[in-house]
């Protein structure tokens, strides 16, 4: 993964040209993470589709944000025909890195609580 610089490109935003791999593939991936949680909308995953080139030779993207997905960039990135963007809002943003336990700590909770049935059975 290698840092992108992008001109002209919104300051609240990072730009990272990456290979993802996934068993026998290497897919290069570009990523785009909207550091300051605005939503992200059509527009923005059109504008990417149409800058691929600029990560090296980007065949998909990854379209991050602590904030929120519209309708319409859902809507836009299984555009058929069209190279693929995969949108992180910030829930699955938490779930992709739990799912990969990054940045969390696993804890148990021991609570205790009234055997209802052993006290029904000495009442009796």
């Amino acid at each position: 993964m290698k840092a992108v610089r992008r001109p002209g490109s919104p300051g609240g935003e990072a730009h990272f040209a990456a290979v993802h791999k996934t068993g026998g593939d290497a897919i290069p991936t570009a990523i785009v993470v909207r550091k300051d949680g605005r939503e992200i909308g059509r527009e923005r995953v059109t504008d990417l589709r149409g800058a691929l080139h600029h990560y090296g030779p980007a065949a998909v993207g990854w379209l991050m944000t602590t904030g929120q997905i519209l309708s319409g960039a859902r809507e836009e990135s299984a555009a058929p025909g069209a190279p693929p963007v995969a949108l992180y809002d910030g829930i699955a943003l938490c779930k992709l890195l739990e799912d990969i336990e990054v940045a969390v700590v696993r804890t148990r909770f021991n609570i205790s609580i009234p055997d209802l049935e052993l006290l029904e059975t000495l009442r009796g």
